[in-house]
């Protein structure tokens, strides 16, 4: 019996920002394009030297700078080209770019309401829902999967965009979705064999020595 073809893809969220590490972190969405500061730079090159046991056949990446900036520590030592696909950028948080949870609760109290009764319905205001980012990231890394069978493959993303990826394959309802924590510079593990499509383990940062801290008010995208 011929051995099912099997593709992994090494799904990875960015290292860390100014507005990641701020105390409240802050809400960047794929509006607020800044670079890594160095403790994400730091991550990126610990996550690129962890990296460099598996025979990566090709790197894709968001195309916002703090995602970029990740996946050029990764490809440094290869002579791989990044591919970039706009369907990967983070979500769109709308009137709530450059806002924290605890401003959001205080000023916009309705649509913070709306938001945490169900993200998947009620997204960001003028920006995107759940089930928007979950409808234009799940075909785009499918798609990337079918490009590479029997390859290792790395794409550097965002915190939405990965959790989105891990609900629709744990079939988890969207509106739980926020219960899903995912480090900057953490890796997801999924496998393509058979046609079937699984999660092997997620937000592993066993390899970062520069975790960035966690917090109890909220989270930064």
């Amino acid at each position: 019996m011929p051995e099912k073809i099997t593709t992994w893809m090494y799904l990875i969220r960015h290292g860390a920002t100014a507005n990641n590490i701020s105390r409240p972190p802050v809400l960047q969405g794929n509006g607020i394009n800044g670079p890594l500061v160095d403790i994400g730079l730091q991550q990126a090159e610990e996550t690129a030297k962890f990296l460099t046991r598996t025979p990566l056949a090709a790197i894709y990446s968001s195309p916002l700078l703090r995602a970029m900036q990740t996946a050029e520590k990764i490809a440094a030592v290869r002579e791989l080209t990044i591919q970039t696909s706009d369907l990967l950028q983070e979500v769109d948080v709308g009137r709530w770019e450059g806002k924290d949870w605890g401003w959001i609760e205080a000023n916009d109290p309705e649509a913070y309401r709306l938001h945490h009764t169900s993200a998947a319905e009620h997204g960001y205001p003028e920006g995107e829902n759940l089930k928007q980012v979950q409808d234009r990231v799940v075909p785009e890394l499918m798609r990337i999967f079918g490009a590479h069978p029997q390859q290792h493959v790395a794409v550097v993303a965002h915190n939405v965009v990965i959790r989105s990826m891990i609900a629709y394959l744990l079939e988890l309802p969207l509106d739980n979705v926020g219960h899903v924590h995912h480090d900057n510079c953490g890796i997801t593990l999924v496998r393509l064999r058979g046609g079937k499509t699984r999660l092997i383990s997620t937000n592993s940062i066993f390899h970062l020595t520069s975790e960035t801290p966690r917090t109890h008010t909220g989270e930064s995208y």
